[in-house]
């Protein structure tokens, strides 16, 4: 799979003229909770020459293509390799904000092609913004809730973990001060405000999704529903401390050093 990856990215370079810095493996892969039909969310960050910068008609700032499993172009939906691809400037204006996708790309485990500036890594670990990754986990996890679970529209073990997720990441970002690990299995168990028996019952489903069970339809967890509902309803901004603008002339330079203007 990596070499055929590698292969979609070259492709990609050559069918919207830009270059590749790096592509990711995202989603339940990197998250340690993959099941055998999991398809791939790979996401990559491009550049293009610096002339197309300069131009009154922009270019598309996201490339997006997707996949069946024998490499064939397909529509989204149902595909097995979903590419996502974002110039680095939409990248980098996401980033200097925290934004959790963005620093979920950096922070995967499984790199495809090019490499990850490591002054993206160093940025992010001194330049931690904790209200904006707080709050991005926190709707992540009510949206999920309310839309899925709380109605009964979609009641899976899949849904729990997502929404979930959003919840142990939010309250890690709200208790701590760093960065919650990639993988959601080591952050559950490495929780320590997390409630023993939720989090033997989230270990519980990360193996049932692992199984191959994630879409099997199941009934509510009572006691998930309400640590769920009791979390929504706490507020954890006195934790956060208050909100400072980052230093970004690294992330600059690198901009111009990737540009070729330095």
């Amino acid at each position: 799979m990596d070499i055929k990856i590698k292969d979609l990215c070259e492709k990609i370079e050559k069918a919207y003229d830009v270059k590749i810095l790096f592509c990711v493996e995202s989603g339940s892969r990197v998250w340690g909770m993959s099941s055998e039909d999991s398809d791939y969310d790979v996401r990559f960050v491009f550049k293009r020459d610096i002339k197309e910068y300069i131009n009154l008609l922009n270019k598309d700032e996201v490339i997006k293509e997707t996949y069946d499993n024998m490499f064939r172009k397909c529509k989204p939906k149902g595909c097995y390799i979903d590419l996502v691809g974002f110039d680095i400037f939409k990248f980098l204006k996401l980033f200097i904000k925290s934004n959790p996708t963005t620093i979920e790309w950096i922070l995967s485990n499984k790199l495809y092609y090019g490499e990850i500036p490591k002054v993206f890594i160093n940025f992010i670990i001194k330049n931690l913004n904790r209200i904006a990754m707080y709050h991005h986990y926190k709707s992540m996890c009510k949206q999920n809730y309310l839309k899925y679970l709380k109605s009964g529209a979609l009641v899976t073990y899949k849904k729990y973990l997502y929404a979930m997720r959003g919840l142990v990441y939010a309250q890690w970002v709200a208790c701590e001060d760093t960065l919650p690990p990639i993988n959601f299995k080591e952050a559950i168990e490495k929780s320590y405000f997390l409630d023993t028996n939720i989090k033997n019952k989230l270990l519980k489903i990360i193996e049932l999704k692992k199984s191959g069970k994630e879409k099997d339809i199941v009934e509510n967890d009572i006691k998930i529903d309400r640590y769920i509902e009791t979390f929504l309803q706490k507020d954890y901004s006195q934790y956060l401390g208050k909100r400072q603008l980052p230093d970004i002339t690294e992330l600059n330079e690198e901009l111009w050093k990737q540009l070729g203007l330095k």
